[in-house]
């Protein structure tokens, strides 16, 4: 039918939303109109006020009770915490998360108690105005009501009125549930590795265990085995999602044990694993540069909060300084990195030779900036604050930017490396699918020279750098990092069986890298205090094997957790607008200044 719009005379009193439901629809010469409220249909409007003020007081009354109980909470964890001075930035985050868990839990009360105590609320955002409804003014004039309908049905889909406390509404809920169950977590950080109520035990240190359980966790993943693809369609292209999802997992996985046994043998492995981790930095964001040539400020400021919201919090509330999480800096300075070879003269891009130029470009001020003597520390000297360490255990290392150095120093060319796979990745998917195509005998002998030249490669690399002492080998690392990469990708993407299949416990693992990374240190094992690496482990069982099982469940359910508050508060923090981005900025600027001051008030 094709859509009619009529319009009535308002009614002399007020029309009210649960009138709008069918039963109280009536129809007229004039079409469909609301039926004016009565006395015996509704409140008085005095009764209705109090009835919209009742869960307001009800949200006060609820946050008031959450702040009490949370201050009893901070003078218990207090009572048994290892340290009694605290900063300005802790006193400041401690009340921010008090706040947080008294609004949503405030918030909470009040829009369940809304309907419950008679008021109705505001139409949702999705109905208000988008169905041609308008609720008639206590004016009476004319033309204060209109109505428009297609049919019957369409009326009937009208969503229920939407609770709002305080200019909140139910439907953004979300976000402040996020925020308390995210100092909830921090406050459970804290509990374990800053205060006494959990045990500390020693490392066990066992090659026979280590390797053991990684043999299990390789056999549970490879019972997770499937088919990349979504709704049955076979993918065989190589570095799909997926699949590096699952490179990051096994990797991830291997690094915390590595940690939770003090393995030291594999040390030269784990220092792989970190180039590779790199090594996706700039394979990852080169290739979302390249292809979808999104520059825009929403886009970097979303990776940014990614990469940093957590760990900023972390540091804050224990007091560690942000060389501690190493990862996390040099992820983002690498990811800087990469932005800004692709950013500039980025209407270029598509040109080859101004491509690998750029690219030869930023191999030169990498060069620069750490190979000539006196360069790094003159740049950096600058950022000290932020990007100095006092390590309480090494109090030989007097230059603050020692760490940084020498953690961003090891893997300062891979990232490079990583541009030029990205770059040269349909060439690549070329290939492979050229050998696919060959007939059977032909591809069988293309495959196998593939598989053989690798190998032969990577027993040349093993012998010849990856077998060396620590401190021999962390000199050659920067340098031939790129080689056993490069092995590992021919070798993992060498048949289209392999580049069609990954182990989803590892991709899922992939995806919290950044947490389990974090977390370790604090909910998994304890630390040695400020700026303290985990040197411990938590205890909470007699049972070695029981209490690693208990602790990592806790562990590994927290990590996802993170991982998925992060993603909530970025859409909220981090809107698709510079103007949205700004205001925010502001805002959390002042929050930051305020509730640091409140610290500075408390601590004084």
């Amino acid at each position: 039918k094709a859509p009619w719009r009529r319009r009535t005379r308002a009614a002399t009193t007020p029309t009210v939303w649960s009138e709008l439901s069918p039963p109280s629809r009536r129809r007229s010469r004039a079409g469909y109109r609301p039926v004016a409220a009565d006395a015996a249909s509704s409140p008085p409007r005095d009764a209705s006020k109090g009835m919209a003020l009742l869960p307001h007081l009800a949200c006060v009354a609820a946050a008031s009770g959450a702040l009490a109980a949370y201050r009893f909470l901070l003078i218990w964890m207090g009572s048994i915490s290892e340290y009694t001075d605290y900063t300005a930035a802790q006193l400041g985050v401690a009340v921010a998360y008090g706040l947080a868990i008294a609004a949503w839990f405030g918030v909470e009360v009040g829009v369940f108690l809304s309907p419950r105590l008679g008021y109705g609320g505001v139409p949702s955002s999705e109905d208000a105005g988008l169905k041609g409804i308008k609720v008639a003014s206590e004016s009476g004039g004319e033309d204060a009501s209109v109505l428009t309908t297609e049919d019957e049905s369409s009326r009937d889909s009208i969503s229920p009125p939407e609770p709002v406390i305080f200019g909140i509404r139910s439907s953004g809920l979300a976000a402040l549930r996020a925020a308390a169950e995210f100092s909830a977590i921090m406050g459970y950080v804290y509990l374990c590795d800053r205060t006494t109520l959990f045990a500390k035990g020693p490392k066990t240190v066992s090659p026979t265990m280590f390797w053991g359980l990684c043999a299990a966790v390789l056999t549970v993943g490879l019972c997770t085995l499937r088919l990349a693809g979504k709704k049955g369609e076979v993918v065989t292209a190589p570095l799909q999602r997926d699949q590096t999802e699952e490179w990051k997992g096994w990797m991830q996985l291997q690094f915390i044990f590595y940690h939770y046994f003090a393995e030291g043998e594999i040390y030269n492995a784990i220092r792989l694993y970190i180039a590779a981790y790199v090594w996706m930095t700039g394979f990852g964001n080169f290739s979302y540069y390249y292809i979808r040539k999104d520059f825009t400020l929403p886009r970097f400021m979303q990776m940014m909060w990614r990469l940093n919201f957590f760990v900023a919090f972390v540091c804050v509330t224990m007091n560690n300084e942000y060389m501690l999480y190493y990862i996390a800096a040099m992820h983002t300075f690498f990811t800087w990195g990469v932005f800004f070879t692709c950013w500039i003269g980025h209407q270029y891009n598509d040109n080859n030779a101004v491509c690998l130029l750029k690219i030869a470009a930023a191999t030169g001020v990498t060069v620069l900036l750490y190979d000539v003597p006196g360069v790094f520390h003159a740049v950096f000297k600058p950022t000290a604050g932020l990007l100095g360490f006092h390590d309480p255990l090494h109090p030989e290392f007097t230059d603050s930017l020692h760490e940084w150095f020498f953690r961003s120093g090891l893997d300062h060319f891979v990232w490079i490396f990583g541009m030029l796979c990205a770059y040269s990745f349909p060439w690549y998917d070329r290939q492979l699918q050229a050998i696919e195509d060959m007939p059977s005998g032909k591809r069988a002998l293309a495959k196998a020279a593939v598989i053989g030249s690798a190998l032969a490669v990577g027993g040349w690399y093993v012998h010849t750098y990856f077998l060396r002492p620590k401190r021999e080998y962390n000199k050659v690392h920067p340098y031939t990092s790129w080689i056993p990469i490069a092995v590992f990708l021919v070798l993992r993407n060498a048949t289209a069986g392999l580049r069609a299949r990954y182990m989803h416990l590892f991709t899922w693992c992939g995806k919290v890298t950044l947490e389990t990374y974090i977390l370790q240190f604090h909910i998994w094992m304890k630390s040695t205090g400020i700026n303290g690496s985990p040197k411990f482990l938590m205890v909470w069982l007699p049972s070695f094997w029981l209490n690693m099982a208990v602790v990592s469940a806790v562990y590994f359910v927290l990590s996802y957790r993170v991982f998925k508050i992060t993603v909530v508060l970025r859409d909220v923090a981090v809107p698709k607008d510079n103007r949205g981005i700004f205001v925010n900025s502001v805002i959390m600027a002042v929050a930051t200044a305020a509730f640091y001051a409140v610290g500075v008030a408390l601590k004084g």
